[in-house]
């Protein structure tokens, strides 16, 4: 599958309806439930393992963490995700991974799943009366920040000697043009705020990425749109949306922008 098939269908935050049944097409998800501690299998063993390696990761991003503990999601293995690697299921409270990623991208893609978790726990998700554009502007940023905010915590966990999380999103074609505007913040400054300032604004640099997350949010809006046989609406995002969206894991506002470029 190329890369731009697995960022395409990499979940929404706020905005996925889709069933688990239904990502995976029929095949083998294996759950564990908080507080992770009953594997009875080895797909089971491999998400335990993996939760107890986000507890110590996210220690020193104190509101990833309360997020984790107290929305306290499912956390998945699937065999197939068509064009992902894994998502956040907002209605079912479950993170859902590729099951053949390796221990590394399966950490770093839990951390940047784990963050959309932490936006809808702090209520950062569009308002019901948002319209169309709205939603697919307030995606964007939320895809943007979540982006960043991976880096952030990959770049700490580098830091304390372990860098595989970071190397794995390096590595990783959606996210390598990213990986490379933090480590060029962090080298010149030494500021992770500036930092994720930058990989939020280099998000939306690429013309495929915006256009991809645009299309997609607004396909989801629509199918919800069916689905209730609701009317459109028109609500406008607030002006200081981004306020709320982009926080460090400690709760530090960092600044960011929504390009022009980003909402057409």
């Amino acid at each position: 599958m190329s890369w731009i098939s697995r960022l395409a269908g990499i979940a929404l935050a706020c905005s996925s309806t889709h069933a688990i049944a239904d990502v995976v097409g029929g095949h083998q998800v294996v759950c564990l439930q908080a507080p992770y501690d009953r594997a009875m299998t080895d797909h089971e063993a491999r998400i335990q393992a993996l939760a107890a390696w986000l507890r110590t990761a996210l220690a020193r991003h104190p509101d990833l963490l309360f997020s984790l503990e107290e929305s306290a999601p499912r956390i998945c293995l699937a065999e197939k995700i068509f064009g992902a690697e894994g998502y956040f299921d907002v209605d079912g409270n479950a993170i859902v991974l590729r099951e053949s990623l390796s221990p590394d991208m399966m950490r770093a893609v839990a951390i940047h799943e784990v963050r959309h978790l932490h936006q809808v726990h702090s209520g950062t998700c569009p308002e019901p009366d948002n319209s169309m554009k709205a939603v697919a502007r307030m995606t964007l940023a939320l895809e943007a920040d979540a982006s960043a905010i991976s880096l952030v915590v990959g770049w700490s966990l580098r830091e304390a000697g372990a860098p595989g999380v970071w190397d794995a999103l390096a590595a990783w074609p959606t996210h390598s043009d990213l990986a490379a505007a933090y480590e060029r913040a962090m080298t010149e400054t030494g500021d992770p705020m500036h930092a994720a300032a930058q990989a939020f604004a280099q998000w939306y640099v690429s013309d495929w990425r915006r256009q991809s997350y645009y299309l997609a949010a607004c396909s989801d809006y629509l199918d919800r749109q069916d689905e209730s046989h609701s009317l459109p609406r028109y609500g406008a995002l607030a002006s200081d949306f981004l306020e709320s969206i982009c926080r460090l894991p400690d709760g530090r506002p960092y600044p960011c922008e929504e390009p022009e470029i980003g909402t057409r």
